[in-house]
């Protein structure tokens, strides 16, 4: 079982890499990657079933099971996109129950609290691996979140711009001037504009952004040049959720799950 602990951690790993690497270039992850995944996950199946027998056989159907239901729900919520949905599917195959392994003279998963070290010594851990990674990927796009937030409250507190107002979306994005946004990458607009009847403009927050191209740029522009709106507008980065995936597997082969930690 350590043999394959460790050469499944480390494949998938490699795929989850990659993926990340064609997520940031092209916003896209080619299927013949999870289908790739997904071959070189029945062998391992094949041989844990061999081993284990029944008991491997339920952790892998629960796996599975808990896994495509959550997935295909936050897809279909558009929480995150299809090859998001895909990879925690083919780390369920590959990797069903956590890892635990040595490799060199360092144990994983790291027993960093009491609950965590009486759940490995109990072999028991609640939730499938596929879900703790998605778990720890949540947890660390909280964290950018405040991070967000905290480069925004100097710069609007300085500024005396309305704290009440914007609150929400100190966490999501920044202020941009409408002429810098020419150029600019892998961002996307809060909210969408358009002009009613009267001349006013009508503003909408839109859960996933607005796209940014020359015709959006041109239309912002000559709204402020009227002024129907600010020069500034509020842009959320578009952050690819493959690398938060990526992230919350490695923390799931160190520390299991980010609730650990803390309990």
């Amino acid at each position: 079982m350590v043999e394959s602990d460790v050469i499944s951690v480390v494949f998938c790993f490699s795929c989850l890499i990659y993926a990340s690497w064609l997520d940031i270039k092209s916003r896209s992850v080619t299927n013949w990657l999870w289908l790739l995944m997904i071959v070189v996950a029945i062998p391992f199946a094949s041989y844990n079933l061999f081993i284990y027998r029944i008991p491997f056989l339920f952790s892998l159907l629960f796996s599975l099971t808990f896994t495509f239901a959550l997935s295909y729900l936050f897809f279909r919520l558009q929480l995150f996109g299809g090859a998001d949905a895909k990879s925690l599917i083919c780390i369920s195959l590959l990797i069903p129950t956590h890892p635990d392994f040595h490799f060199f003279s360092l144990h994983f998963p790291i027993p960093l609290s009491l609950s965590l070290s009486l759940s490995l010594n109990a072999g028991f851990i609640p939730f499938p691996f596929a879900i703790s990674t998605l778990l720890n990927a949540t947890i660390v796009t909280l964290i950018v979140s405040l991070a967000l937030f905290f480069y925004n409250l100097p710069n609007l507190c300085l500024r005396h711009k309305g704290l009440r107002k914007n609150l929400g979306y100190m966490f999501i994005g920044y202020l941009l001037r409408i002429d810098e946004l020419t150029g600019v990458k892998h961002t996307r607009l809060v909210h969408s504009y358009a002009e009613k009847e009267g001349g006013d403009i009508e503003k909408k927050f839109l859960f996933g952004g607005v796209g940014i191209d020359e015709e959006e740029i041109e239309k912002l522009k000559s709204y402020a040049a009227a002024g129907k709106l600010d020069e500034e507008v509020w842009v959320t980065p578009d952050l690819p959720f493959m690398l938060f995936i990526t992230a919350g597997f490695v923390i799931s082969i160190l520390y299991v799950n980010f609730l650990f930690v803390f309990i």
